[in-house]
């Protein structure tokens, strides 16, 4: 059997309303999906973020592809990486690959990356962030009743974008409300390095499992002395692509979690991988995800095969994280969406390879022309409401 089409999808629906983190407000959700399918009929599908030019690269990528044996993946990823560095790229080729030789072999992801550590993995939510003008003390109230609700034992919130002490006095209000919760933060690069120290050692007073990413994320300069500096777990690495990336970072210390993200970095036998280099440093790994629920899936089958922290049944991790702002992509993608259950636990799919079905009719209902494809997530600068 050989590949004998590669085809690449733009999605691209506005939201209802806008929403976002400290620095951002977004109008739209996209995504970019990729399906291979080969000389036997079956067909493997993979997600990653829409950049500048991917389409261009994936329409290239995918003619190399053409005439390829779909189950010698050692092969082909060695041919996207030579013909591209374009990592969106080759992630998202590496996780149809494995989804494609799943369905061919009849079974999971999983299986290839040494089989299952878990059948189950906790979610946590994470936040959607401000609604634009809209007073936090306004909304999380009401978003903490809504997720806890549902079900989630844990939740990311996202912080910055109002001063220090008005969003800590909420904080702690909630923190009473929900004492028995797991609370994280993200503070999505809205601080500088004295007021992230600032806002950390409050987060750490009130008991947080981490704070993630709260200075500028190029290059991380600075995590190195604010890991140093603060009684509380520093989180970050969405933004890694390659494993000597993380290496670096590994060796300057500059995380205690590190949250390489499937669609980004290599694909799910890359993130396996950086997982177990993480933990050669003594660093967890908290896999990023903010994509659909092809990208859920793969994140899923990454999370079978990622080591506990520890042996004890109390560590913390792993978990899945669970994008909570609007995207039809993560909801109406799959023609059996992934669930939660009651309890905040997702299981791992164990059907052939990312063990989901998707929507065929849906993705080409809402594809737009790759060559009108935006160049970079659409959003806005927020505004904030008095305080």
């Amino acid at each position: 059997m050989t590949i004998d089409r590669v085809e690449t999808f733009v999605l691209v629906r506005q939201m209802a309303r806008g929403r976002g983190p400290s620095i951002a407000n977004y109008r739209q959700r996209e995504s970019l999906l990729v399906k291979i399918s080969d000389s036997s009929g079956a067909v493997g599908w993979g997600e990653t973020y829409v950049q500048a030019g991917l389409p261009t690269v994936m329409r290239e990528l995918g003619e190399m592809l053409i005439g390829r044996d779909p189950l010698r993946e050692r092969e082909i990823h060695a041919l996207a990486t030579n013909a591209t560095a374009n990592e969106f790229a080759i992630s998202v080729t590496s996780i149809a690959l494995d989804d494609l030789r799943g369905k061919l072999l009849g079974v999971p992801a999983y299986t290839f990356y040494g089989g299952a550590l878990r059948r189950r993995v906790r979610a946590y939510a994470s936040s959607g962030g401000y609604w634009d003008g809209v007073d936090p003390k306004d909304s999380w109230p009401d978003e903490f009743a809504e997720l806890t609700g549902a079900g989630f034992t844990a939740i990311k919130m996202r912080l910055g974008r109002y001063p220090i002490r008005h969003e800590l006095a909420l904080i702690e209000r909630l923190r009473v409300d929900y004492a028995g919760l797991d609370l994280m933060a993200d503070g999505n690069a809205a601080y500088t390095l004295p007021r992230a120290l600032e806002m950390g050692r409050g987060l750490a007073r009130l008991g947080f499992r981490w704070w993630e990413e709260p200075i500028p994320q190029r290059d991380y300069a600075g995590y190195d002395r604010m890991r140093e500096a603060l009684d509380l777990p520093l989180a970050g690495g969405e933004g890694i692509t390659q494993r000597g990336e993380l290496r670096q970072y590994l060796l300057k210390r500059s995380f205690d979690i590190v949250q390489p993200d499937v669609a980004m970095c290599g694909g799910i036998g890359e993130s396996h991988f950086m997982a177990d280099l993480a933990r050669l440093y003594g660093v967890e790994y908290v896999p990023h995800m903010w994509g659909g629920a092809l990208m859920v899936a793969a994140t899923l089958q990454v999370l079978a095969v990622v080591p506990d922290p520890t042996r004890s049944p109390a560590a913390f991790g792993p978990l899945l994280e669970f994008d909570q702002t609007e995207n039809p992509f993560r909801t109406d993608l799959l023609a059996t969406p992934l669930t939660m259950g009651a309890d905040g636990w997702f299981d791992i799919p164990a059907g052939p390879g990312l063990g989901v079905e998707v929507d065929e009719a849906f993705v080409r209902r809402m594809a737009i022309d790759p060559d009108l494809a935006p160049s970079h997530t659409a959003f806005e600068t927020p505004t904030a409401a008095p305080v």
